[in-house]
């Protein structure tokens, strides 16, 4: 296997690694369930527990893109934008890396709260694409907003991680 110091990624992995990771962004914000397809791959994982207690706390991981999409759809609440505002991209292999991306998620009543994605993304047949995805949340406490929109996910469906 290639270690981190004997490959050099190119320009344009790099430049394609962030795109798709800026993309699901824009996917999720513009509703585009198709436009998934563009950021997962078939077998993704989608996890945002709070992976700072033992057991991780929060709603059961998501496994597979189509399940991912209609979590997204059907289930989940989603603040006004994803405003993805900054990336570094790790190697792991030279078809396989570590984004973290740091956000602000704007949210009704002009609040928002932030957080940061990390994300194991791998070269496909069809280009990088998203395999793991998880979230980590930053500062103390819910907004309103938040709690609401537990309630609303879990009123619509969603599984909580026990």
């Amino acid at each position: 296997m290639t270690t981190h110091s004997e490959y050099r990624r190119s320009a344009e992995d790099t430049l394609s690694i962030l795109d798709v990771v800026g993309r699901y962004g824009f996917v999720v914000d513009d509703r585009d369930w198709d436009g998934f397809e563009q950021v997962f791959t078939d077998d993704a994982v989608f996890d945002s527990r709070d992976h700072d207690h033992d057991p991780p706390r929060g709603f059961a991981p998501i496994k597979g893109r189509q399940e991912i999409v209609e979590a997204f759809r059907d289930l989940y609440v989603h603040p006004i934008q994803h405003m993805i505002v900054t990336s570094v991209v790790n190697d792991v292999s030279p078809d396989e890396v570590i984004v973290r991306s740091k956000g602000i998620f704007p949210i009704p009543d002009f609040q928002f709260f932030e957080g940061v994605y990390t994300d194991v993304v791998v070269r496909t047949e069809s280009g990088w694409r998203i395999r793991h995805k998880t979230f980590k949340r930053f500062g103390q406490g819910a907004t309103p907003w938040m709690r609401e929109s537990v309630r609303e996910a879990l009123r619509r469906g969603a599984i909580l991680d026990s």
